[in-house]
C-alpha cells in the first residue's frame, strides 16, 4: 500500500524523533544525578572547611551542634576511617514529626592536642527537588521542541513541494490527443525542480510533435486512399456488369467489392478519427437527445432485417451543446454495436437520463480483454464485416466532450454507459 509522500516523511519523523528526544532526556537526567550528587560532596568538603575554621577562629566557642548541618564532638584517639566518605543518612525533625534524608561527610581534626569528629550535613531532599525540577521543566522544553519541528517540518515541506504537486496536477490534466503543452515554469525557485521542468518540458513538446506527425500521416493517407479507393469501385461495377460474367467470377468480385467498402469505410472512419483529435469540429448546437436518437432508431429497424427486442427507457426534454454531426455518429455506432453484436432473436436496452445513456445488448463473450475494447482495430474473429473502429471512435467523442464511457458485462448482457459531464 502506497501513502503520499509528505505522510512518509511525517510518520518516519514521528517514529525516530521521538526515541532521539527520549534518550537524550535519558542521558540528560543520568549526567544530571552525577552532577547534582557532584555538587553535593563539594557543598560537603566545602562546610567542613568553613565549620572547622570558624571552629578555631571562635576558640571552640561556638555551638557544637546545628541540627541539619553540622556536629563537633571532642574525642579521644583517632579512629581510622577513609577521607572524604559521604554516607547517606537521616535526620528526626520535632516540628516536622518525620526523619528527612541527608548526605553526611565525617573527618577527624585535631586542635591544641585535642581529636575532634567533625560532621557536616547536606539536605538530600532539596537535591531531589532540584533534580525533578530541572528534569520537568528539561521533558517540557523537548517536547515543546518535538511539536516545533514537526510543525516546521510539515510547514517546510508543504512550501518545498509546492511546485512538485502543481506539476503532478497540471500532468494528471494533460491530454496528447488534445495536442497541449504544459508549459511548465521553468524557475520555481528550486534546482532540483526547474530541472525536472526542463525536461518535461522538453518530452512533452517532442511527444506532441510525433503525435502530430502520426495523425498528420493517418489524415494524408486516408485522404489520399479515397480516390483510388473510387477508382477500384468503379471499375469492379464495369467488371459486373461485364455480358458473360460467370457465376463464379461474379461471386469474387463480390467478395471484392465487399473488401473494397470496408476499406472505404474504415478510411472515411481513420479520417474522421483524425478530425476528431485534430478539434476540426468547433461548431456546437443544441441537441434533443431524444428526438435523434428516436429517429436513429427509426432507420435501423428500417435497415435490419432481424432487429432485436427493444426496451426503451427515456426521460423526456434531454439536451446536449455539441456538435450535431459528431453525437449522431455516436449514438449510431453505440445502437449499431448493440445490434450486430447481438445473438439471435436477442434483446436491447436503452436507457437515457440526463446524466447518462446506457445502451445494454445480449450477445456472446468477448473473446479479448474488456479493458482494450474501445482501442482501434479491436473486435471478435466472426465479426469480419466490421471494422473495429466504431467504438474507438465513440471514446475518441467522448474524450472531445469530457464525458466518460464504460463498458461491463453481466449475466449475459453487455452494457456500454456514456456518462455526460
Amino acid at each position: 500500500m502506497s501513502i503520499r509522500l509528505l505522510q512518509k516523511n511525517m510518520r518516519f519523523l514521528l517514529t525516530w524523533l521521538p526515541l532521539v528526544l527520549v534518550g537524550c532526556s535519558l542521558f540528560f537526567y543520568v549526567m544530571l544525578r552525577i552532577q547534582a550528587h557532584h555538587m553535593q560532596d563539594k557543598q560537603l568538603q566545602l562546610k567542613q572547611r568553613n565549620v572547622w575554621d570558624a571552629f578555631i577562629k571562635t576558640s571552640g566557642s561556638m555551638p557544637l551542634h546545628v541540627v541539619g548541618e553540622y556536629d563537633i564532638e571532642k574525642i579521644s584517639g583517632v579512629r581510622n576511617i577513609i577521607p572524604g566518605d559521604i554516607r547517606d543518612t537521616s535526620i528526626y525533625y520535632q516540628d516536622k514529626k518525620k526523619q528527612l534524608p541527608f548526605e553526611t561527610l565525617v573527618t577527624y581534626r585535631n586542635w591544641q592536642g585535642n581529636n575532634y569528629n567533625v560532621r557536616t550535613y547536606v539536605s538530600s531532599t532539596e537535591i531531589s527537588h532540584l533534580i525533578i525540577k530541572v528534569f520537568i521543566a528539561e521533558t517540557v522544553i523537548l517536547l515543546l521542541l518535538l511539536f516545533t519541528i514537526i510543525f516546521l517540518n510539515r510547514y517546510s515541506a508543504k512550501r518545498l513541494w509546492q511546485p512538485f504537486f502543481e506539476t503532478m496536477q497540471r500532468m494528471a490534466s494533460y491530454d496528447i490527443a488534445r495536442n497541449q503543452s504544459l508549459n511548465l515554469p521553468v524557475e520555481t525557485g528550486i534546482t532540483e525542480f526547474n530541472t525536472l521542468h526542463k525536461e518535461i518540458n522538453q518530452l512533452i513538446d517532442s511527444s506532441n510533435i510525433a503525435y502530430y506527425n502520426q495523425k498528420q500521416f493517418v489524415e494524408n493517407a486516408s485522404h489520399e486512399m479515397q480516390t483510388p479507393l473510387a477508382i477500384i469501385r468503379s471499375k469492379l461495377e464495369l467488371l459486373i456488369n461485364e455480358p458473360g460474367l460467370t457465376a463464379k467470377n461474379a461471386a469474387i468480385l463480390q467478395d471484392i467489392t465487399e473488401a473494397n467498402d470496408r476499406l472505404s469505410q474504415m478510411n472515411r472512419t481513420l479520417l474522421l478519427l483524425a478530425k476528431i483529435e485534430n478539434n476540426q469540429f468547433p461548431e456546437t448546437e443544441t441537441i434533443d437527445i431524444n428526438d435523434l436518437l428516436s429517429q436513429l432508431l427509426a432507420n435501423l429497424q428500417q435497415y435490419h432485417e432481424s432487429f432485436p427486442s427493444l426496451e426503451n427507457t427515456v426521460s423526456s426534454d434531454i439536451s446536449l451543446q455539441a456538435n450535431r454531426s459528431l453525437i449522431e455518429i455516436l449514438l449510431s455506432n453505440l445502437l449499431n454495436n448493440a445490434i450486430v453484436h447481438n445473438r439471435e432473436n436477442g434483446r436491447v436496452r436503452i436507457m437515457l437520463t440526463p446524466s447518462r445513456l446506457v445502451i445494454s445488448n445480449t450477445g456472446k463473450d468477448l473473446q479479448y480483454a474488456p479493458e482494450t475494447l474501445f482501442e482501434r482495430f479491436k473486435k471478435d474473429s466472426y465479426s469480419s464485416k466490421t471494422t473495429g473502429l466504431g467504438l474507438a471512435l465513440v471514446k475518441q467523442i467522448c474524450l472531445l466532450y469530457g464525458y466518460t464511457v464504460n463498458y461491463d458485462y453481466r449475466d449475459g448482457w453487455h452494457t456500454v454507459s456514456v456518462i455526460f459531464g
